[in-house]
């Protein structure tokens, strides 16, 4: 993670100090849920003493709004979708990589109604909680 800086006038090479400290944010998901058990358990703490680093990891309660913080900067790493990766940072300017795939949506996203309706043409002109343009909509979308 160091990276090398000439000063012009300089024969001499300078390195920069490598990161020593990474704030990670994740939100309330099946797929994520690992994370608060890796805290509890020391699992995090383990890999942090290994490699002589410090790794915070912060829930944040609304989603959308952990990418967001993540997007100015605030967190070095979030617990996001792919689709969401694609589109918020990116929009924002941040490149971002995929570190741990933690779960596959293969039967994790469903929709829940509640009243008369038992299909998805049922909630034609019906109100419906969703987070615009996230995965969640993506799915409404797709049904």
């Amino acid at each position: 993670m160091a990276a090398a800086l000439v000063a012009s006038g300089l024969s001499s090479t300078a390195h920069a100090a490598a990161k020593k400290e990474f704030n990670i944010a994740w939100t309330i998901y099946v797929g994520w849920m690992p994370w608060p058990y890796a805290v509890e358990a020391g699992i995090v703490k383990k890999w942090a003493d290994k490699y002589g680093i410090t790794i915070n990891i912060t829930q944040i309660n609304d989603y959308v709004e952990s990418i967001n913080q993540y997007t100015a900067g605030k967190f070095d790493g979030c617990a996001m979708t792919n689709m969401d990766a694609l589109t918020i940072p990116a929009s924002g300017g941040v490149d971002s990589t995929a570190l741990i795939v933690s779960d596959y949506s293969n039967g994790n996203d469903g929709v829940l109604m509640k009243g008369k309706g038992k299909q998805i043409a049922d909630l034609k002109g019906q109100q419906v909680n969703l987070v615009q343009f996230s995965v969640s909509h993506y799915l409404l979308a797709r049904a």
